[in-house]
C-alpha cells in the first residue's frame, strides 16, 4: 500500500496527466486557436480561486493582484518555488521556477503544442480582463527546460 507522500505523488502526477491530455486534445482539435479558449479557462480558474481561497479583486492596483496571484501559488499551493513580475509600461513578464507542471510544458513543447492552461498565466489575465476592466494580450511563452523555468509575457492593451 502506498505512503501517504507516495499518495500525494500519484495525485500530482494524475493531475498532470489531466492537464497534458485536456491541452493536447484541444491543440489537435483546433491547432493555434486553442489558443482563444484561455480566457474561458481563466475564467473558470479565477472563479475558483476566488471562491476557495477568498481572492478580492475589485479597486486593487493591477500589480498587487498579479503579486497576490503569485503568492498564492507559491505560499498557499506550493506549485512553484519562486513567482516574481517585471512590469514595464503595458509589458507584464512573469518569472516562475520550479513550477509542479514543468513535466507537462516540457511533454507539450516536445509533442509541438503552445503550453496554454498555464493557471498564473491564465487566471491572471482573466483577473485583468475581467475583474479590472483592463485588456489583455498574451505576447510570450517561454519555457526553458534546463533552468526549470517560465518566462510568461502579456501587455496591457
Amino acid at each position: 500500500m502506498a505512503t501517504e507522500e507516495e499518495k500525494k505523488r500519484n495525485l500530482a502526477r494524475i493531475n498532470a496527466m489531466i492537464i497534458y491530455g485536456l491541452e493536447k486534445g484541444l491543440w489537435d482539435l483546433f491547432g493555434e486557436s486553442a489558443l482563444a479558449t484561455t480566457n474561458l479557462i481563466g475564467n473558470g480558474m479565477l472563479e475558483l480561486l476566488e471562491k476557495t481561497m477568498g481572492l478580492e479583486i475589485g479597486g486593487e492596483d493591477p500589480q498587487d493582484v498579479l503579486t497576490e496571484i503569485g503568492r498564492l501559488f507559491v505560499d498557499e499551493f506550493g506549485i512553484a518555488t519562486r513567482f516574481d513580475i517585471k512590469r514595464m509600461d503595458d509589458d507584464i513578464d512573469f518569472i516562475i521556477e520550479n513550477c509542479v507542471l514543468m513535466q507537462v510544458e516540457k511533454d507539450l513543447v516536445e509533442a509541438g503544442i503552445k503550453p496554454f492552461v498555464c493557471p498564473y498565466l491564465n487566471i491572471s489575465t482573466a483577473a485583468m480582463r475581467n475583474r479590472m476592466g483592463l485588456k489583455t494580450k498574451i505576447s510570450g511563452f517561454e519555457v526553458n527546460l534546463d533552468k526549470k523555468s517560465c518566462v510568461l509575457q502579456f501587455q496591457m492593451v
